[in-house]
């Protein structure tokens, strides 16, 4: 038994002793210019699939820091869709459980200027609560590309906005042409007011006390801001409003708040981040997975070459693998012998791709050497973010295509015949 043992381990060693022996070339180097161009081939599929995840991941990030600086993290609202008669109440319940909370009231109206006419998304907020919510309320010194969400000009928590003022997105205050101090009128497209001539729309002046930047191209055109008691007036509420934002303390994990919320808040209707700009969303983690499952595909187009190879190599080496089954090697052990082989070609190729990969992404991160405009003022560093996930995703993925890629080859391994090398070399 013992002695069996030994001599296992004996031939495991000659396995691999065999493995690099065969791909050894004397004129080259270690390994032959077929095997080399195997192992550039996995280096770069392994390169371009992490590349391409890290960068779809970092639009994805990128794209949810935008939608939630304006639309928040969680919103929170009755089950069939009618105003909320306490929202203060129910705002005070979720700051108690260590959530930001504010009420907010929706309208879609019409701002004018002179003869302009604008169409808007209009918020009604509490300027004191909201600004702990809202990225793009944030007060910040201009605009920087690092941080596209805030306020250009004004502050929400002026008396300025306070008193009757409103916040435009800076798409819509270049439309209207206004800046800081000027008045807009903002109407309701619908006629409901009665009057000695029939109806008429709700209208109120307003002055502009704040330009801000959203992020996002269409939010910029058509958000702005009022103050909640102006939004009812539009809305002709009185203390009710139409739902309820949530930050919460942790950003990267709003998706698992929102299910927890859905059981505390079993009566109310909590929606997460990723319903806001559904289409949006489904379209950035759509297209990741294309663009994977599409990378992975020329990954295995790259592992024919591998393929290639192993067939090339049991053709050369019929002579020598006829020796090593007349010294007592059986077809499993060629077999070990070649994927062992391929096994070595695989890790030089993945480890490299991802050595290579990580490098990459890390000078993007640093450097932000690739730039790209995506509908701000400046263009932006390409976004990246990185998954241990990916990492090990990739790695499996690219092991498992290596050992399908030989299968085809060690099934020639069956048409050595011992007698028949031995008669063509006697």
């Amino acid at each position: 038994m013992a002695k069996s043992v030994r001599m296992d381990k004996r031939k495991n060693k000659s396995k691999l002793w065999l493995a690099l022996k065969f791909l050894q070339n004397r004129s080259v180097g270690p390994i032959g210019r077929a095997h080399y161009l195997t192992v550039a081939g996995i280096l770069l599929g392994v390169t371009a699939l992490l590349c391409v995840s890290s960068v779809m991941n970092g639009f994805r990030a990128e794209i949810r820091d935008r939608i939630t600086g304006s639309l928040s993290e969680i919103r929170v609202s009755t089950a069939d869709g009618k105003p909320l008669a306490e929202p203060y109440l129910l705002a005070d319940r979720l700051r108690s459980q260590g959530f930001q909370a504010a009420p907010v009231i929706r309208n879609e109206l019409v701002l004018k200027r002179g003869g302009e006419l604008a169409t808007t998304l209009c918020f009604g907020i509490d300027p004191t609560l909201q600004a702990g919510i809202s990225g793009a309320l944030m007060p910040q010194k201009g605009y920087t590309p690092n941080q596209p969400q805030g306020m250009l000009a004004g502050n929400i928590q002026s008396e300025a906005f306070a008193g009757g003022g409103i916040a435009l997105g800076s798409a819509l205050a270049m439309k209207l042409g206004v800046t800081i101090g000027d008045e807009v009128q903002l109407l309701s497209p619908i006629f409901t007011v009665p009057t000695a001539f029939g109806l008429i729309p709700r209208v109120r002046t307003l002055r502009v006390a704040g330009i801000f930047s959203a992020g996002m191209p269409d939010y910029d055109l058509t958000f702005s801001y009022i103050p909640l008691d102006v939004a009812r007036f539009f809305s002709g509420y009185g203390d009710e409003a139409d739902y309820v934002e949530v930050k919460t303390p942790d950003f990267d994990r709003s998706e698992a708040y929102a299910r927890s919320l859905r059981k505390s808040l079993a009566a109310y209707r909590v929606d997460d981040w990723s319903s806001f700009d559904a289409s949006l969303y489904s379209a950035i983690r759509f297209e990741k997975y294309l663009m994977f499952v599409l990378l992975l595909f020329m990954y295995v187009i790259a592992s024919f070459n591998l393929t290639g190879n192993m067939l090339k190599a049991i053709v050369q080496k019929k002579r020598e693998l006829g020796l090593l089954q007349a010294l007592g090697y059986t077809e499993s052990d060629l077999r070990g012998l070649f994927l062992r082989q391929s096994l070595i070609l695989s890790t030089l190729g993945i480890v490299g791709g991802l050595l290579l990969a990580s490098l990459l992404l890390w000078l993007q991160t640093r450097f932000g050497i690739v730039r790209l405009d995506m509908g701000d003022i400046q263009p932006q560093a390409l976004p990246v973010r990185v998954f241990w996930q990916d990492y090990l995703l990739v790695a499996l993925a690219s092991y498992g295509i290596t050992i399908l890629s030989v299968i085809l080859p060690l099934r020639r391994l069956k048409n050595i015949n011992v007698i028949e090398l031995i008669r063509q070399t006697a």
